[in-house]
């Protein structure tokens, strides 16, 4: 009789959407990254720039609770090294990245956030953002009386959460190069030398370094550096959506960066897709990608897939998984 009451299985799919936006958000702007930055500095450097342009009295009420200060106050020592975690103090004032950078001044430092590069107009003007930005600090814990560590976590989430909601409908292609990005980093991990939210540098097994990165087109590239300048050894294009019917578009899309980074002397491009489509019927739309993938069979470490993207990139970076 139960049988005759089957529910329909709902699908999580925005919460996993929001797993890896979250994932990648900590590792550029939240309690992660400025624990990580914080630990390459002489703490006595940080305190004297906190010393300089924070009030004594708040200073004093952040330690009264065993806080320091540059969890609150930026300071300009802290965003040079960094300037990701712009979006950590972002988070915490309660500003959506709309309202923040729209701004007056505002605007001009959003490639801090966005690219964690700090430009020489921004750079000269940190100084003026950090008093500006303490100012609004001061007026945060004047009023969060006691303010704690999990505070300041959950005021970053409250407004991380809306941001993440409200772009549901253009995320889904930054996931899914969340995702393959996240594929390649554990491939390659034993050869990894060093990381940042957006890059993987490798040694392989030639003692030469292996770039791997973010970039807006193509969506992730790989670079090896020689002596003689750098080479462009892989053109990857992730394509997210899940439409059907606006999958030829993306492909073309797919193409026209391929063959930009064809011109640039790289010899390897794979296109990844959320869509099922016979590849046959797609490498007539881009004739330049050399290996397509289906990014749910590509993720399962049991798959065809799987298996061939990584002896691809096991043979193209000249490691050895």
């Amino acid at each position: 009789m139960a049988d005759s009451y089957k529910f329909e299985v709902l699908d999580p799919e925005l919460q996993v959407s929001f797993y890896y936006r979250l994932k990648l958000i900590r590792e550029e702007y939240l309690d992660d990254a400025l624990s990580k930055t914080i630990q390459e500095f002489d703490i006595s450097i940080i305190d004297k720039e906190l010393k300089k342009y924070v009030p004594k009295s708040s200073l004093t009420k952040l330690a009264s609770v065993g806080l320091r200060g540059e969890l609150v106050f930026p300071v300009p020592v802290v965003l040079e090294k960094n300037p990701f975690l712009l979006g950590y103090y972002r988070l915490l004032l309660g500003f959506s990245q709309k309202e923040f950078y729209s701004k007056g001044p505002f605007g001009r430092f959003k490639a801090m956030e966005d690219k964690g590069k700090l430009s020489k107009t921004a750079g000269n003007q940190l100084e003026d953002l950090c008093l500006s930005l303490i100012q609004t600090s001061c007026k945060l814990i004047d009023e969060i009386d006691p303010m704690t560590h999990s505070i300041i976590h959950d005021l970053q989430l409250l407004t991380i959460g809306p941001q993440l909601r409200g772009s549901k409908n253009n995320e889904f292609g930054k996931i899914a190069t969340q995702k393959t990005f996240d594929l390649i980093k554990a491939i390659v991990k034993p050869y990894i030398k060093s990381t940042t939210p957006i890059s993987i540098n490798i040694v392989n097994d030639s003692s030469r370094t292996v770039r791997i990165e973010f970039a807006a087109d193509p969506d992730i590239q790989i670079i090896e550096e020689l002596k003689s300048g750098e080479r462009g050894l892989v053109s990857i294009e992730i394509k997210g959506g899940r439409d059907v019917s606006n999958i030829h578009n993306r492909i073309g899309e797919a193409e026209k960066s391929h063959q930009k980074a064809k011109k640039k002397g790289y010899y390897e491009f794979m296109t990844i897709l959320s869509v099922d489509i016979d590849y046959d019927t797609l490498k007539e739309e881009s004739p330049t990608t050399s290996h397509f993938f289906h990014l749910d069979r590509l993720i399962d470490k049991e798959s065809n897939e799987f298996n061939q993207f990584r002896d691809l990139i096991s043979s193209m970076l000249s490691i050895n998984v």
